[in-house]
């Protein structure tokens, strides 16, 4: 039983906020070529394009490579939301007072998903309604969201005995 390691990789990639951004940026992109074949100020309109292209590029290239990991081994609860938390951040087993698979809901709770936070805890999420609610010394509780509630659920039995 020793050794076990759980780990745990969350992405935009293919969820309804991905698809979402798609379906606004491209007809935007569209509707801007139109107006630039057909405008008679080129230079203003282009200019205008290559802009508005550039901004959602870049918030495209954001959310791809916003990732939430989760690590649980023999050292504690490892977590990092790249690009934003680029170290791991580590909550050490001796200091955790209580780690349980809870279900929320994002919206009412939080204001969302992403990372956001209330009076009493900091939420770590990218989609779904469920996550890992730790407590620990720290002046706040930490949510960590999961797409594998059962699974995490069955290795935290184990590992909290360990």
């Amino acid at each position: 039983m020793a050794n076990r390691v759980y780990k745990e990789s969350q992405t935009y990639r293919g969820t309804w906020v991905f698809y979402l951004i798609l379906l606004v940026e491209l007809p935007t992109l569209i509707l801007l070529a139109v107006l630039f074949f057909t405008s008679e100020e080129k230079k203003e309109t282009g200019i205008a394009l290559v802009f508005v292209f550039g901004v959602m590029s870049l918030v495209l290239a954001l959310i791809l490579n916003i990732k939430l990991e989760t690590r649980i081994d023999h050292q504690g609860i490892q977590f990092r939301y790249l690009p934003f938390i680029r170290k791991w951040r580590l909550l050490s087993k001796a200091s955790i007072i209580s780690a349980e698979v809870i279900s929320f809901n994002p919206l009412l709770d939080f204001g969302g998903w992403g990372m956001k936070g209330n009076r009493t805890t900091k939420l770590f999420n990218i989609t779904g309604n469920q996550g890992l609610l730790v407590e620990s010394g720290a002046s706040k509780k930490i949510l960590l969201g999961t797409l594998k509630a059962k699974e995490l659920k069955s290795f935290l039995e184990d590992w909290i005995e360990e």
